[in-house]
C-alpha cells in the first residue's frame, strides 16, 4: 500500500514540476485498483519496492532481508501514521483558529503555530482597525 504515500508525495510534487505528473497518475492508477481489490498493474509498487530496499541493502542486507519480507505490513504501518498525523495537524490548526492556541480551549502548552510564544484568544485577536488619513513621521 506504499502507493497511497506515493500519491501523496507526487501529487504535491506534481504541482510543481512537470516530471512528477506521469508518476503522480501512476499512484492514482494503483491506489484505485487496490482500493477496488485489484492487483497494481503500473508496476509502481515493485519500483518503489526495489529502491527502498535497495538502499537499505546498502546499509544492512539484513535489514533489507526484513524490509523486503515485511514490506507489506511496513507501507501499511506508514500510511497509518501519514493518516494520523494529517488528522492531528488538522486538528491543531483548528483549535488555533478558534482558540488562540494548538492544543484547545485554556490551554498553556508550547504551540508551534505561535511564533512569538505568546497565546491569543482567537486567530484574530490581533487584527486592529487601520486608521485612515493618519500620518506620521518618517
Amino acid at each position: 500500500m506504499i502507493c497511497i504515500i506515493a500519491l501523496a508525495v507526487f501529487s504535491v510534487l506534481a504541482i510543481f514540476s512537470m516530471r512528477y505528473r506521469p508518476l503522480a497518475k501512476e499512484a492514482f492508477e494503483c491506489v484505485f485498483l487496490r482500493m477496488t481489490f485489484r492487483k497494481c498493474t503500473t508496476g509502481l509498487d515493485t519500483r518503489l519496492k526495489s529502491t527502498i530496499v535497495g538502499r537499505v541493502m546498502k546499509k544492512s542486507p539484513r535489514a533489507a532481508k526484513i524490509t523486503y519480507n515485511y514490506f507489506e505490513l511496513f507501507s501499511w504501518l506508514l500510511v497509518l501514521l501519514m493518516i494520523g498525523s494529517l488528522f492531528y495537524s488538522a486538528y491543531g490548526l483548528y483549535n488555533y483558529a478558534v482558540h488562540g492556541n494548538c492544543n484547545g480551549e485554556q490551554a498553556t502548552s508550547f504551540c508551534i503555530y505561535d511564533a512569538a510564544g505568546e497565546i491569543q484568544s482567537s486567530l484574530f485577536s490581533k487584527c486592529e482597525p487601520i486608521e485612515k488619513n493618519s500620518e506620521k513621521e518618517p
